[in-house]
């Protein structure tokens, strides 16, 4: 009997007071790959990547590598890691 894959799937939201920004985070993982949607002042950026951390680097890329590297030491990623982590 063949198995349906496992679908992972995470919602969640990182943001850095110093710099003003609040973004809402959707992580999917489709086929093997990683699937990072952003939302940022109402516009959604999409990125992908071998695993959910270079997805959502992606994701944020348009911000610049200041801001998005400001929004990868959240500690709210530890919570989303959590959640990628137990099992479905």
């Amino acid at each position: 009997m063949d198995q349906q894959p496992r679908l992972v799937s995470v919602n969640g939201r990182i943001a850095s007071a110093d710099l003003g920004i609040d973004v809402g985070v959707r992580l999917r993982q489709l086929e093997g790959r990683w699937l990072a949607v952003t939302d940022f002042g109402g516009v959604p950026e999409v990125g992908i990547g071998a695993t959910p951390r270079d997805a959502l680097a992606a994701s944020l890329a348009t911000l610049g590598a200041r801001s998005a590297a400001v929004l990868m030491a959240d500690p709210q990623l530890f919570g989303l890691s959590t959640e990628l982590r137990q099992p479905a």
